[in-house]
């Protein structure tokens, strides 16, 4: 009888062993499954979008000024309603065909044969909480994919009246991953900025009108109007923003004088110095995706906006145009 209890014990546990193994492989099968999805999407976006038919008769002399278009705080895949504002994907695809119009007939309108375009990052909604789930309509994944088609599609026909520069910068705070737990920027080189950009990129790869960069293994990315020295980040890992530009130039040893910023969606335009005959200025880019419930309670709300800055080779930045786009 011993011998037989011995036997029985011995065959639960072997059959024990058998169902975790089932169970793990399982588990490998579900995140393969995954991946494959992942990689499928991948494959969709990585199609070459087609060569856009110019128009640029409208030109007949070169606008001497500088232009610069700042949007950022996309927050793609997020869905909700505020006290001003209502955001989908749905919308969010409309807001970039408004944003696409504006910009063309300013263009247009100002003669512009080249336009600086600033992305300042959190492209996505991603998760930093579990209530981002309730807000997402869509997997971060499909969200990464979308978001960069997007983009791509509309520098895509804005290269139709003029050619483009697009500064992607590489962190946010809403777009990392944010593994095992971690907080913010504990593993900052998570992030999906990075792989937005480079979808960006590949389906722009035939369009030798539209120059995508970025800055990966930074969480800035810089670039020149004129002869100025600008900066582009999140901000989310800006404690005073009023002493950005100083820390930045002492990090740097480069003698910044814009500082591009996004994150608190909001847009405003500080002066902090002065140099021979320009201003030195942070400016905050508006939030794409407008107040949500979170600002309402804090009475922080602003419209949802893309902004064209203006630049004179000797007097910097000298005006500025906001793009209402709700």
């Amino acid at each position: 009888i011993e011998r037989l209890e011995m036997l029985k014990d011995e065959i639960y546990k072997e059959r024990c062993k058998i169902q975790a193994l089932t169970l793990e492989g399982n588990r490998y099968k579900r995140q393969d499954a995954r991946f494959e999805l992942f990689y499928e999407n991948i494959a969709k976006v990585k199609e070459t979008l087609p060569y856009p038919v110019l128009n640029r008769s409208y030109i007949d002399e070169v606008n001497e000024q500088e232009y610069v278009l700042g949007f950022g705080d996309i927050h793609y895949g997020a869905n909700f309603t505020s006290a001003n504002n209502q955001y989908s994907i749905k919308e969010c695809k409309k807001r970039f065909g408004i944003l696409l119009t504006e910009t063309e007939n300013y263009v247009i309108k100002n003669g512009i044969s080249r336009i600086k375009i600033i992305n300042v990052g959190d492209s996505i909604q991603g998760i930093l909480r579990l209530t981002d789930l309730q807000l997402n309509e869509i997997p971060i994944t499909e969200a990464v994919v979308e978001i960069s088609r997007l983009i791509a599609e509309f520098l895509n026909e804005l290269s139709v009246v003029c050619d483009i520069e697009y500064y992607h910068v590489p962190m946010a705070n809403h777009s990392q991953t944010r593994n095992l737990g971690s907080k913010a920027s504990e593993l900052a080189q998570e992030d999906m900025e990075k792989i937005i950009t480079s979808y960006i990129s590949d389906l722009l790869s035939n369009n030798d009108k539209v120059a995508v960069i970025s800055n990966v293994g930074k969480d800035y990315i810089d670039f020149k109007v004129f002869d100025f020295d600008c900066f582009a980040m999140h901000g989310h890992q800006i404690k005073s923003t009023k002493e950005c530009i100083k820390n930045m130039s002492n990090m740097h040893r480069k003698f910044y004088s814009y500082g591009f910023l996004g994150h608190t969606h909001s847009a405003n335009e500080i002066i902090v110095g002065e140099e021979n005959h320009n201003n030195m200025e942070v400016l905050t880019v508006p939030a794409f995706v407008g107040s949500c419930p979170y600002a309402d309670k804090l009475f922080v709300g602003s419209k949802a906006m893309a902004k064209i800055y203006e630049f004179d080779s000797v007097y910097g930045h000298v005006g500025s145009k906001n793009i209402i786009l709700n």
